[in-house]
């Protein structure tokens, strides 16, 4: 397994193949169609259509489409993966990772650089969004956890897709995740809020030009408003930062041969 270092860790074809766990057997074609993008591993399967290799490179490696720096073809191509896992079935990103590997003859450096990112912090007009009240979703402000018998289960999105986010006892990290990917750059909590709150944001798609001057936060909200100012209705602002943000760097890859 590669090791993070406290400097560029270089994945090595070589090493890196021989340690990680491989598929019993996967193919790859191109995809050139406009088909809805599919994805899924159930059981011994894993199966992907229409699927950009950056899309690939994100799945096997835990990073965002922002995070990852390479060629611009490999935003643009797609592919089909069929895969058929075999034990231990739990480690499939790793396997993910040795047939991209393999078959992309991709070679990445992992590596932490400065770089811009956004701070969430509470607006000056003070905080709007409310914390959830619903205790069968994450078992309630008990503070040895559910009385036994009682299930416990994380809040998450129940509509998520362009312009639209909505949810109860979303946590916080789980928030800053979903702006991190519809703003293209890191979100860092600065609110000091821990807990799980309601998320009720609708937003014009595409519309994620941000807007730092104060008066704006006194202007009353459009109808379909943009992401900076359907997050002032919560009481939220981002506000520009640099900080170190783990990048994975592409020094080579091809594409992969059908079969």
């Amino acid at each position: 397994m590669w090791r993070r270092c406290s400097f560029a860790t270089v994945f090595s074809l070589a090493t890196l193949a021989a340690q990680q766990p491989e598929f019993e057997a996967a193919s790859i074609k191109p995809n050139r169609t406009t088909e809805r993008m599919d994805y899924g591993v159930r059981g011994s399967r894993l199966w992907g259509r229409n699927m950009s290799a950056l899309g690939w490179i994100q799945i096997a490696f835990g990073v965002r489409a922002y995070q990852v720096i390479g060629p611009a073809w490999i935003s643009d191509e797609k592919f089909d993966i069929e895969a058929k896992i075999g034990p231990p079935y739990s480690q499939s990103k790793q396997m993910l990772q040795s047939l991209l590997l393999d078959r992309f003859q991709l070679r990445v450096t992992r590596t932490t650089r400065e770089l811009p990112v956004f701070e969430l912090v509470i607006a000056k007009s003070g905080l709007k969004m409310q914390p959830s009240n619903d205790t069968s979703l994450w078992g309630g402000d008990y503070p040895n956890g559910a009385p036994a018998g009682q299930a416990v289960t994380w809040g998450s999105p129940k509509e998520m897709g362009p312009g639209r986010l909505l949810g109860d006892a979303i946590p916080m990290t789980m928030f800053v995740t979903l702006l991190s990917d519809r703003v293209g750059r890191t979100v860092i909590n600065k609110t000091g809020l821990t807990g799980r709150y309601e998320i009720d944001l609708t937003w014009l798609p595409d519309s994620v030009q941000l807007n730092f001057e104060d008066p704006a936060e006194t202007k009353p909200a459009e109808s379909t408003p943009t992401l900076p100012t359907a997050l002032r209705q919560l009481g939220l602002r981002l506000e520009p930062a640099k900080g170190p943000v783990e990048v994975l760097i592409i020094d080579h890859i091809e594409r992969p041969g059908e079969n």
